[in-house]
């Protein structure tokens, strides 16, 4: 019987260790020198999927369908209080529409590069500070116009 008792109390004090233990190291963790604030990290957030048209010599020669996510701050997201979604859309569409070296119905490795680095850098320029550290391309696609029109007119045609 005393076995017992003596194997329940070790059980409870080595609980109670490993809960401190675990407690005390998570909250030194968030705390700082010199009072510094901590790095929350990186939340992604993802746009809807959007079509943007993609003009040449004044003329819309096909649609940039894509969707991204994007790498923000934390910090900057909790200090901003604002939604950067809105923001972000508006430089990818300011980057697609004013895009004159990349030619996306060919496109390269290094022209997703440059696109992508454009996107941040002009949202990043619209919220006033570097919250988009990445952005990614979850889904992108080039449709020409001439293969709008095409498939909708055989679909109409189809219908009858």
């Amino acid at each position: 019987m005393l076995k017992l008792a003596a194997i329940g109390a070790w059980v409870i004090l080595v609980t109670a260790g490993a809960t401190y233990g675990s407690v005390y190291l998570a909250t030194s963790s968030t705390t700082t020198e010199a009072g510094e604030e901590p790095d929350l990290g990186v939340e992604e957030l993802k746009s809807e999927m959007t079509s943007i048209p993609v003009m040449r010599d004044g003329e819309v020669i096909g649609y940039l369908i894509l969707q991204l996510s994007f790498a923000a701050d934390r910090r900057l997201l909790a200090e901003r209080k604002l939604d950067p979604l809105p923001f972000m859309m508006d430089a990818a569409f300011r980057v697609g529409l004013g895009a004159t070296d990349i030619d996306f119905r060919r496109l390269r490795r290094t022209d997703l590069d440059a696109l992508t680095t454009a996107i941040a850098a002009e949202a990043n320029a619209r919220i006033g500070a570097d919250l988009v550290r990445h952005v990614l391309l979850q889904q992108l696609n080039f449709v020409r116009k001439e293969d709008i029109r095409t498939n909708w007119i055989a679909n109409e045609n189809a219908g009858e």
